[in-house]
């Protein structure tokens, strides 16, 4: 549950970040979308500023022509030439006047050009800077989107395995219940016939099986992976307690009786698989779980070392108990005996 409050906050952060990322690209993209609008107003009042700068220079430019050839002397008689130097400074006055208007007018349309072309490579800078920004922060959007993702599929895993370890848990627990309650009855049994004076079903190898701690055969070769008593998981960090211990063997190795004793019980429960549960004396119970086939029946005599069946993948949860009260199996079995 922890870890799912934290992946949801992970999330939620996530998401405002794409969130926000969102709202600066829609307001990017309408920035965008204004500016190509006033690029392109620009482009036309820039394409016609450049068309009125060549109708009102190629005027200009035809009357210094005209100014210039007009004022050029030609070979004429005296009175002609009288003549036409009084039409020539008539006409240099109303040319020169023409010309200064024509420059005036020219000025303010180069001016006019000049300020649309700045106003125009301004727009297209401003563009071209804020579709970079829109793409760092698509860039953002993409990987902030992708990573929010990234943790609703954790998310998804850690509710799965929430489910798996709720359910294990339960398991275990009702499990370890049943199975201290089925203790609990082959225990009543054998106080009920001991106080009836019936003969025991097997012979006592010392009469004190206490004697046995510390010297007790392993009940399949292998490695310790699961220890008694408390502990807290890795993931879930719950803690939860092992009556028991957990070899690991071989697949399909032989599984065998630590002591002597006769077989109170076989049969199958969730969280335990196929299991054998071996009544020795004074009160003393050994239950071997996990096996792939079981090789003895309810109330057959076993030996120490007699084989019980075989392991499924090798796993074999042993437990040792006094009455209903769990034992250290580590405290009672031989030190060498485990790999």
């Amino acid at each position: 549950k922890s870890v799912e409050k934290g992946v949801l906050r992970e999330i939620s952060d996530y998401e405002q970040r794409a969130n926000m990322s969102k709202t600066v690209l829609n307001r990017l993209n309408r920035q965008l979308s204004s500016l190509r609008n006033d690029i392109g107003g620009s482009r036309f009042r820039l394409d016609s500023t450049e068309n009125l700068y060549l109708s009102t220079r190629q005027p200009y430019l035809g009357n210094l022509e005209y100014y210039y050839s007009g004022t050029q002397s030609r070979r004429h008689t005296f009175g002609d030439m009288l003549r036409e130097q009084h039409d020539a400074i008539l006409k240099t006055i109303y040319l020169r006047t023409l010309a200064t208007h024509d420059r005036a007018e020219l000025s303010q349309v180069e001016n006019l050009l000049s300020g649309t072309e700045a106003e125009y490579a301004a727009l297209v800078d401003e563009e071209k800077m804020v579709g970079n920004v829109k793409k760092q922060k698509s860039r953002e959007y993409a990987i902030v989107t992708s990573q929010k993702q990234q943790k609703e599929k954790d998310l998804t895993m850690v509710r799965r395995k929430k489910e798996r370890e709720t359910d294990r848990l339960i398991t275990l627990s009702e499990a370890a219940q049943q199975m201290e309650d089925l203790v609990m009855r082959l225990e009543k049994a054998r106080q009920d016939r001991e106080r009836s004076n019936r003969a025991s079903q097997f012979r006592f190898e010392t009469g004190n099986f206490i004697s046995y701690r510390g010297g007790m055969p392993a009940p399949v070769t292998g490695k310790i992976i699961e220890s008694y008593g408390w502990k807290t998981d890795k993931i879930t960090y719950l803690k939860s307690f092992s009556p028991g211990i957990e070899i690991k063997g071989k697949k399909g190795a032989t599984v065998s009786s630590v002591a002597a004793g006769v077989v109170a019980y076989t049969g199958s429960m969730r969280g335990y698989g196929n299991f054998v549960i071996v009544e020795h004396e004074d009160g003393y119970y050994t239950t071997y779980a996990g096996f792939g086939s079981i090789f003895v029946v309810s109330n057959q005599i076993v030996n120490r070392g007699d084989r019980l069946g075989t392991s499924t993948d090798g796993k074999i949860r042993f437990e040792l108990r006094l009455g209903r009260q769990s034992l250290d199996p580590v405290e009672w079995i031989r030190i060498d005996a485990f790999d």
